[in-house]
């Protein structure tokens, strides 16, 4: 289902974090290259496995409850909804509406029941009950404050909850090859998926305190990395 909140609709502005983009002008530019996502994923050499794996690496059992951070067209929901069976419950949230009609086709055509799309702003999300597992897709770095967003989630994952982000920075071994590079990468990221390429998602994981394993895969380009929250 489709759903909206009170920061959910189209005019979604900022709410007093410091970010280098407005949540606006994020929305607006998903919403024009939605059509166009699965092109920017063939042409970044996105691995195949990356989101088959980190939704592996959210260890899900049957009858838990899990958030996808900025789900875009949704490409993880079904293999969590899977995962959590019919007693679960997976919400995916998105401030692009372009990127969420993807994902809402998705989930009706194929059948599934146990999840709920919500348009809205992540920073005004509020789960109705203790999560067990939070995933980020391609997102984390589209945060100008990503410990501001990390925390958030963090603070509404029960104890022994997993946290994996899975997303793409320049390998710390190779950043010094492709610093001549930066000005053209940022300027290529910001008009087409707004990725930062001078952020260190890995680092900002290991400031919530936890142990942080991570999985590299191209050559360091691309990561998933999980986090589990102590028992006590």
């Amino acid at each position: 289902m489709l759903e909206g909140t009170g920061t959910g609709s189209r005019a979604i502005g900022a709410v007093g974090i410091p970010l280098r983009l407005d949540p606006e002008q994020v929305r607006s530019r998903f919403d024009r290259i939605a059509g166009l996502y699965r092109f920017f994923e063939l042409l970044f050499l996105v691995p195949a496995k990356l989101r088959p794996l980190s939704v592996e690496q959210l260890a899900l059992q049957p009858g838990e409850r899990a958030v996808s951070v900025g789900c875009g067209q949704g490409r993880s929901l079904p293999l969590m909804a899977k995962a959590v069976g019919p007693t679960g419950h997976v919400t995916g949230v998105d401030l692009s509406s372009g990127m969420l009609e993807h994902a809402y086709e998705r989930i009706l055509r194929k059948g599934i029941h146990n999840v709920a799309i919500i348009h809205a702003d992540i920073r005004s999300y509020k789960a109705s009950a203790p999560l067990d597992a939070v995933l980020f897709s391609f997102s984390l770095t589209t945060f100008g404050d990503p410990q501001a967003i990390l925390q958030q989630l963090w603070e509404q994952l029960r104890p022994g909850g997993r946290l994996v982000v899975a997303d793409a920075q320049l390998p710390p071994r190779t950043a010094f090859l492709l610093k001549p590079l930066l000005p053209l990468i940022r300027w290529f990221l910001e008009r087409t998926v707004l990725g930062d390429p001078d952020m260190r998602p890995i680092e900002e994981l290991r400031r919530l305190g936890p142990p942080v394993h991570v999985q590299r895969m191209r050559m360091g380009f691309y990561f998933i990395a999980t986090v589990i929250k102590p028992e006590s």
